[in-house]
């Protein structure tokens, strides 16, 4: 098995290899073609060498320049722009330059006030009480204060998308003075800070009363450095700088979000200068090949991704049987995946949950189920599936996702499960996060922890696995009690739930943790992957020459 899975690894650097031939940079109209069609010559000029049709954002020498355009390759177009339904990666990678959020995740991911001057929590009074930062305006004049706190908060809660999830407790918000709004909980919830820094974008309710939910989201309108000028479906969206912006004039005029749908499309479009920047996750051998080129490359400081098998633990079938669940993680040999794919530990790593080891959230006693095909047959064969069965592992349209999930269906061939895989387009990727056949092996985000992550989809009304889960009366019930309760019950209790949904129940089983890596080119100034990964402002770009 051991030389099965060599070779699949190997096939797949080959197509991440051939990926990393130049050519002749497909423009955004066209990136609907497949991987292969970059094409072309390898260009082998170093990047401070090409043309700047595109780069209007890059500095010639090493003094930064103001003004000028900034192009990000989205690979579709997002399924919304609206605030409050935001969920999938292009939408996560566009809506930090139009909104922001009241509070936002520090270098350790505990969240800190941002719009806000304070943010107070007071459990015995089931009350947070915000403070409004003075003079932020929305970038149609209207202003960011208490009222426009309290109408987000309330429309989030009756209509965003994780409404079940962050805002569950929520009972009411009420409006002090110009810039102060208590928030009433029903009950305590000890992570809500954690949901306003992840999934509450501030939108400016005049534009939303004014436009309606559907013109809102062609013309989005939030307090971020960029405002949206318009939106070319299937070509990209283009933005230009609030000079109003609380934080400063931004740096750029710009940035626009252009469509290259593979790697290889977004990776000619950068050696030609039509790209400014390029995010990849779990592509060691892209972003090698790019950082010989020349090219800076930029991890995210904290883990960005959990790729994990969730798997249907309820629906009639063998996944029912916690001796399958079990068979399948001896099966996979996440370790040296992990190791082939992610750079021996420099894009991610292969751990037991969704955290990694020396974080506050790890917990040491989920000590995952090493490779060990023998136990998983003698599973298997205990159950009553000697003779193995079919199953079905959708995931998202993805290199690494489908590289991986290839090397997992031969692995379980090996122990006589035969595997059908479900490549999912990101637009349609949302409708299967409530229920799915067999596996979903789900990029669950970590940018804002494993505690907030568990405490928000691992529970009943959770729109994630909602009908896929078991929500057993353990692990819920430590969920419930550890977000009413201090800190230290929070900690023991949550890392208790990690152990029952990880290692226990196997509803979960974390392949491999990566960080999101940005490619730039040596032109372009600042560090674009530690601003995108922590919601800080677009307009801090550019401010320092390297």
């Amino acid at each position: 098995m051991k030389k099965k899975v060599a070779m699949l690894l190997t096939a797949a650097m080959c197509v991440s290899l051939a990926a990393c031939g130049g050519g002749g940079g497909d423009k955004p109209a066209d990136s609907g073609n497949d991987a292969g069609s970059a094409g072309g010559t390898e260009q082998t000029a170093p990047p401070a060498e090409s043309g700047d049709e595109g780069g209007d954002a890059q500095a010639d020498a090493g003094e930064p320049v103001s003004g000028g355009t900034f192009t990000v390759a989205i690979t579709d177009d997002p399924t919304t722009l609206q605030g409050w339904m935001v969920r999938n990666t292009n939408e996560g990678t566009v809506s930090p330059a139009i909104y922001e959020t009241l509070l936002k995740y520090d270098e350790t991911g505990k969240p800190q006030p941002y719009l806000l001057e304070s943010f107070d929590a007071d459990a015995e009074a089931l009350t947070y009480t915000l403070v409004v930062k003075d003079g932020i305006t929305f970038q149609d004049g209207t202003p960011m204060d208490a009222e426009a706190v309290k109408w987000n908060i309330d429309y989030y809660k009756e209509n965003g998308v994780l409404s079940g999830s962050y805002y569950n407790y929520v009972d009411s918000v009420e409006v002090v003075d110009e810039k102060t709004v208590v928030v009433h909980m029903s009950s305590w919830d000890a992570l809500f800070d954690y949901g306003l820094a992840r999934t509450c974008f501030m939108c400016s309710p005049t534009a939303v009363e004014e436009l309606g939910p559907d013109g809102f989201n062609e013309a989005p309108v939030g307090t971020g450095a960029f405002k949206v000028t318009k939106w070319v479906h299937g070509e990209g969206i283009y933005t230009e700088r609030y000079d109003n912006y609380w934080g400063g004039t931004p740096y750029l005029d710009g940035v626009n979000f252009m469509i290259y749908a593979s790697t290889a499309t977004q990776q000619a479009a950068l050696e030609v200068g039509d790209l400014d920047v390029m995010t990849l996750s779990g592509d060691s051998v892209t972003a090698d090949a790019l950082k010989a080129k020349g090219y800076n490359l930029t991890n995210a400081a904290i883990p960005t991704t959990g790729y994990t098998l969730c798997f249907n633990s309820i629906a009639e079938g063998p996944l029912t049987d916690v001796r399958v669940r079990q068979a399948i993680c001896y099966a996979v040999d996440a370790e040296t995946i992990c190791n082939s794919l992610l750079g021996n530990g420099v894009y991610g790593t292969s751990t037991t949950q969704w955290a990694i080891p020396g974080a506050a959230t790890y917990n040491d006693e989920v000590t995952g189920y090493g490779y060990d095909v023998e136990k998983a047959k003698a599973l298997l064969a205990e159950a009553g599936y000697a003779d193995g069965f079919e199953l079905t592992i959708n995931f998202q349209v993805g290199d690494f996702a489908k590289s991986v999930c290839q090397i997992i269906q031969a692995e379980l061939q090996e122990i006589g499960i035969t595997v059908t895989l479900n490549q999912i387009e990101v637009a349609n990727y949302a409708d299967y996060l409530g229920e799915w056949d067999g596996i979903l092996f789900h990029p669950m985000g970590l940018g804002n922890g494993q505690f907030s992550q568990v405490a928000a989809n691992m529970i009943p009304g959770a729109r994630f696995g909602g009908s896929t889960f078991l929500h057993d009366d353990v692990s819920v019930g430590l969920i419930q009690e550890a977000v009413a309760s201090d800190e230290a019950t929070m900690d023991k209790n949550l890392k208790e739930a990690v152990k029952v949904l990880f290692q226990d129940n196997v509803e979960l089983y974390a392949v491999a943790v990566t960080y999101s890596t940005s490619v730039t080119s040596p032109k372009v100034h600042g560090d674009y992957g530690a601003v995108q990964e922590h919601n800080a402002t677009w307009n801090q770009l550019w401010k320092e020459a390297e």
